[in-house]
Parts: structure tokens; C-alpha cells; sequence
């Protein structure tokens, strides 16, 4: 079994549940509930990821890959049965935006990360870490296909927002799954998560400013930063090869004390 693996997918279920239950607290303290919504119409909610949040951390500290297969089992038919039932209900209105919009929504429920790990962790079992090797190419493969399926999942969209960052991040997301898939090469996918990391600042922070800075939004991006399961990714890849980020690392070291020297 790979323990990397799946102590990575441990922290993306508990990082992604808990940024859920954080954003709908700060909404009810900060914002207050919608009219004629109390407590009681949350609390399942909170309950429930409460519990996945628990599963999370279970497979995390006790590496219960079982845990993580029912978990992802019960996942994928829960996505399933709900993709059916929107495109069921919205199909039935008499008014909607169109087509598009659904096949938009549609490919936002199942083209997104965590439907690669639920897929991912039915066949835990068979993966295994490389005797010898110091990269975990398990680990390697599957921060590349979320690289890969996040590029997809912006393509989507490219047709609503074509803005050039846009545009470039999503060609540059789709080209790193696929070098890193047909290399098996670390540093691209390392070079990649620094421009996401990057990325995911300077989107939060252009949204804050949209917001005018308002107390709620800042704390809204700060959830966002701080508990981004794109994040606990793009610090997955440092783990894939170690040895190799300890030497990039100490190379960054050597260069800063030597412009510090240098001032």
C-alpha cells in the first residue's frame, strides 16, 4: 500500500469538508441566515461534515485504506444520483439558462479532483511505493492527472471568462499532467504547483479587492488559501521526490545568502 498516497487523499477530504463548514459558519455568524432559515435547517449539514471530516482524519492517522474505499464507494454514488437528479430538475423548468450551462454544471460535478481520488482509492490496494526508488510514482501520477483534469475543468469555463491568465493556466495545467504522465518528471509538476500556489493568491486577493475588503470576504479568502485542497496538491509534490526537493531547496538557500551577501 502506499502510505503517501493515501495520507495525501486523508488530508484532501479533511481539508475540503472543513473549508466547507468554515465557509458556512462564517456565512451564518458574519452574514446571518437567509430569511426564514434558522439553526436547525444547517445543523444536518454541520453534522454531516463533521462526520466526513472524521473520516478524513481516520484514514489520515490510522491508514485505513478499507475506511477510504467505502467512503470513496459511497461518494461516487451519492455524485452520481445528484448529477441525475439536477439534470433531471433542470431540464424540467420552464425556464433555464440553456443546454450549456448544464452540460457546464454537469462537468463541474464530475470532471474535479475528488472524483479522481474516490476512483483512485477503490484500487489502493494494488499500489504500492517503488522498493529503491526515491520517487513515488503513484503519488507522481496522481498529482499529474488532477493537474490534468483541473486543466479540463478550466476549459470548461474558458468560454464564459477567456481572459488571458485564464487561458495560460489552463494550457499550462493540461501541459504539465501530460509531460509529467510521459516523463514521470518531478520538476515540471513542482514548477507547476508554485505558479498554481501563486495563482490561487493572487485570485483570492483580486477577489478581495472586487469586495472592496469587506470583513466577510477577507475572511472568506483567507478560508479559501489557507484550506485549498489545490494546495495540499501542489505541496504534494514536493513529497514525490524528496531527495530532489531537499537539493532545489538547498540551491534557493545558496543563492539567497549569496544576494544577501551580495547587498
Amino acid at each position: 500500500m502506499n502510505l503517501a498516497l493515501l495520507r495525501v487523499f486523508g488530508i484532501l477530504i479533511a481539508v475540503h469538508e472543513l473549508n466547507r463548514l468554515v465557509r458556512l459558519l462564517l456565512q451564518v455568524t458574519m452574514v446571518g441566515f437567509e430569511e426564514g432559515e434558522s439553526f436547525t435547517d444547517i445543523a444536518p449539514m454541520i453534522l454531516a461534515s463533521v462526520a466526513i471530516i472524521l473520516v478524513g482524519i481516520i484514514v489520515f492517522a490510522k491508514k485505513s485504506a478499507k475506511l477510504l474505499r467505502v467512503f470513496s464507494a459511497i461518494m461516487i454514488i451519492v455524485s452520481i444520483v445528484g448529477g441525475i437528479n439536477f439534470a433531471r430538475v433542470y431540464l424540467g423548468l420552464q425556464y433555464s439558462p440553456g443546454v450549456g450551462f448544464l452540460l457546464q454544471r454537469l462537468a463541474d460535478h464530475f470532471i474535479n479532483m475528488f472524483m479522481v481520488v474516490y476512483f483512485v482509492s477503490l484500487f489502493m490496494g494494488n499500489m504500492k511505493t517503488q522498493e529503491g526508488s526515491h520517487v513515488n510514482l503513484s503519488l507522481l501520477r496522481f498529482c499529474a492527472v488532477v493537474f490534468l483534469v483541473d486543466g479540463f475543468g478550466f476549459l470548461v469555463h474558458i468560454g464564459y471568462d477567456h481572459s488571458v491568465p485564464v487561458v495560460i493556466m489552463t494550457a499550462a495545467s493540461i501541459a504539465a499532467g501530460v509531460v509529467a504522465l510521459a516523463k514521470n518528471n518531478t520538476l515540471v509538476l513542482k514548477a507547476f504547483a508554485v505558479c498554481s500556489i501563486l495563482w490561487l493568491l493572487w485570485t483570492h486577493i483580486e477577489f478581495v479587492r472586487t469586495n472592496m475588503f469587506g470583513a466577510y470576504h477577507v475572511a472568506n479568502a483567507i478560508v479559501g488559501i489557507v484550506l485549498s485542497a489545490h494546495l495540499v496538491v501542489c505541496i504534494a509534490t514536493f513529497f514525490i521526490d524528496v531527495e530532489e526537493s531537499k537539493f532545489y531547496l538547498q540551491k534557493m538557500k545558496a543563492l539567497f545568502f549569496k544576494w544577501k551577501n551580495l547587498t
